[in-house]
């Protein structure tokens, strides 16, 4: 037993064949679940007041990001501006980020109109939805559109 107890409590990384990098990706994945649980607790637990209630401030969120969501990229014109050549390769990166783009916009036209109807009861709160919701509360991305 007390050879036991020579070992560390945190072995380092290479005794399981790691490199020694690792250490630092799971500090980081550590602080980063910590400071997720944290942010996730402290904006549900907004004080009373005379302030808007969680599903007012939803709204106002997605409201306001919705009215910001610019307009989609005509890709017949990004095909005359950017043609398919050997010589301009790049050309061919910019209309597959384009179509990309269009993809992201149009799945934000269409959710953040439905999660709104959500807030009010119109329409059911799915859990993709729900967790959009919890995403724009917080600040941070949502699932649906990463």
């Amino acid at each position: 037993i007390e050879y036991i107890r020579t070992f560390p409590l945190n072995p380092a990384p290479e005794a399981f064949g790691m490199h020694e990098n690792c250490n630092i990706t799971c500090a980081q994945n550590e602080a980063l679940k910590l400071l997720e649980g944290i942010l996730t607790v402290s904006a549900k637990g907004s004080g009373g007041g005379e302030g808007k209630s969680y599903e007012q401030q939803c709204d106002a969120i997605a409201e306001g990001i919705l009215a910001k969501v610019p307009e989609i990229f005509e890709l017949d014109v990004v095909e005359s501006n950017f043609p398919t050549m050997y010589e301009e390769s790049m050309n061919t990166v910019v209309k597959q980020e384009a179509l990309r783009y269009n993809t992201l916009l149009n799945i934000m036209r269409w959710s953040l109109p439905e999660f709104r109807k959500a807030l009010k009861g119109l329409v059911v709160m799915t859990e993709v939805l729900e967790n959009m919701g919890k995403a724009l509360f917080t600040n941070q991305v949502p699932d649906l559109w990463a």
